[in-house]
């Protein structure tokens, strides 16, 4: 063992079983002046690192059964800054599924270890992960203090130097081109790389670059020939499925997202994604089970919330009705046992009410109409004690359960109360509600109208919708997109044109998010190209 490097480390060991934390911590303390820390409670390592920094955390990944795993402990330290970048993380394993090993690495582990393992095999990978910290560190201590510039410089400054590390430090001197808007220079960083070895961040770089200029035929070439030659680089598949979102190619998003899902069925991030694209598709079986992988998965980790069980719930309601009394019940009985968790886990008279309603919607399914009205029962009791102190987006959501009990009565009682003790204009936010309704269905059918290529219909419905509310900027962009594209396509008139141009200034002068401003800028020169301008 190279004592050199580990002489002023600072270790934490985390490692459910004795023996192995025991030869691992004996590993360590022959090198290091430092302490050594150990713990096998996998709910105990964000604590310890918020109250000392480590150099070195060996990470099991199996900790137990109804514990965090190595792959949500890792991800909870990165989310919530726990650790910075110059901390070394080597995750230990038993499993080398292709699943769990793609899964584990999307966060990024500095390096990976399987069992059976040597000393030697952890003294080699801790040496290689200590020379490159020695060499990047400067770069990554600015990244951590998100200095874009001082990033760039010392980035610039390693690749003049030659650095071992060159490939990182492109992917990162062209990210931080990107994210300044720099897309010039980002871009020659993606074409010269492209084909380089390890290099497939550069694809992806000019996929988004594409992305950003309206590019979207381009984009989607990109991401495809990338998911061939390198079938196991996931990010492809997430940003084929953005582009496929910009063309309203919904079906074709959640394909490719489910291909990814085959490869790697534990990144909850995409799992979502996809749960919410089979939603929109109206595919409630995938979405029941994606959901339900959805709520196991984020159990023990950071994304364990509330909202995991109802969305469940919410598409269960939608399947059950295909399926056979027995299995309906079956599957009941599951989401009844999730919903009673909830209330367990979480705080919050608005989830007491939602879990006696969805609940309520269950037993309708399944023709228990006395346990159903036991519910309601009790979701109304406790709905008129707590009602005032709901906020707004919480009753709005349990409105809608109350609407599947075709409880339209109390439901419209609930945003009727909603909106009267609203702090804005009472007028305009009853006529909202009584326009809402009508505007989101024309908003629906356009889109729909828009995929089938049937655009002056597509604009029809939008510019209904418009009608209705003519400051909602979401609908205006909307309609934006659809008069470029009609134009482009038919050709028709030069109304389409003077509409879209219209609408561009209108856009410009209202006060758009990060997302808004993207999106018109895209359009905008789009419009430009198609205009000749």
């Amino acid at each position: 063992m190279t004592t050199n490097y580990y002489q002023n480390m600072r270790f934490l060991i985390v490692d459910n079983i004795k023996p192995s934390q025991e030869i691992l911590k004996q590993f360590v303390m022959r090198s290091t002046n430092k302490q050594v820390d150990s713990t096998h409670y996998a709910q105990d390592v964000a604590s310890i690192c918020q109250q000392k920094p480590y150099d070195v955390i060996l990470l099991g990944y199996d900790l137990g059964e109804n514990q965090k795993n190595g792959q949500q402990i890792l991800e909870d330290l990165r989310v919530n800054n726990y650790i910075n970048r110059q901390c070394i993380i080597i995750l230990i394993t038993a499993e080398v599924s292709q699943s769990m090993v793609l899964a584990a690495l999307e966060h990024k582990p500095d390096h990976y270890l399987c069992k059976p393992y040597s000393l030697n095999d952890l003294d080699k990978r801790l040496q290689d992960c200590f020379k490159k910290k020695i060499v990047m560190g400067k770069i990554y201590q600015a990244l951590d203090d998100n200095n874009h510039d001082l990033v760039i410089r010392r980035c610039k400054r390693a690749i003049a130097e030659d650095t071992p590390y060159i490939t990182e430090c492109l992917g990162i001197l062209s990210r931080q081109y990107f994210e300044l808007e720099r897309f010039e220079e980002a871009n020659a960083i993606y074409l010269k790389h492209q084909h380089s070895a390890n290099c497939q961040w550069a694809t992806i770089g000019l996929g988004k670059i594409a992305l950003n200029e309206n590019k979207l035929s381009q984009a989607e070439r990109l991401f495809k020939v990338l998911i061939k030659e390198y079938p196991l680089y996931l990010s492809s598949y997430d940003w084929l499925a953005v582009t496929y979102e910009e063309q309203f190619h919904y079906l074709l998003a959640e394909e490719v997202l489910e291909k990814a899902l085959h490869l790697s069925p534990r990144s909850l991030a995409r799992l979502q994604k996809y749960a919410s694209l089979c939603i929109q598709n109206q595919h409630f079986a995938k979405a029941t089970i994606a959901y339900e992988n959805n709520y196991k998965l984020a159990h023990n980790s950071i994304h364990h919330c509330a909202d995991n069980t109802i969305k469940y719930v919410n598409a269960l309601i939608e399947h059950a009705p295909t399926l056979s009394l027995v299995d309906a019940k079956k599957m009941n009985n599951k989401a009844l046992s999730f919903l009673r968790q909830m209330t367990r886990d979480f705080k919050g008279s608005d989830l007491k009410i939602q879990a006696h309603f969805l609940g309520a919607c269950l037993y309708e399914i399944t023709k228990e109409r006395q346990l159903a009205n036991d519910e309601i029962v009790k979701g109304e009791k406790l709905l008129s004690k707590e009602q005032l102190n709901i906020p707004a987006d919480k009753l709005i959501e349990i409105s809608q359960t109350l609407k599947r009990l075709n409880k339209n009565h109390l439901a419209s009682q609930l945003l009727k109360t909603n909106i009267e003790n609203s702090d804005v204009d009472k007028e305009i936010k009853k006529k909202s509600y009584s326009l809402k309704d009508q505007a989101q269905a024309d908003i629906e059918l356009g889109l729909r109208l828009y995929k089938q290529e049937n655009y002056p219909e597509a604009i029809s419905k939008l510019q209904n919708a418009l009608n209705l509310f003519p400051k909602h900027i979401g609908i205006k962009l909307n309609l934006l997109q659809v008069l470029l594209v009609s134009y482009e396509k038919l050709k028709p008139t030069t109304e389409e044109l003077a509409k879209a141009n219209k609408l561009i200034v209108e856009i410009s002068a209202l006060h758009l998010n990060n997302n808004e401003e993207g999106k018109l800028k895209k359009m905008q020169k789009k419009y430009q190209r198609i205009a000749g301008i």
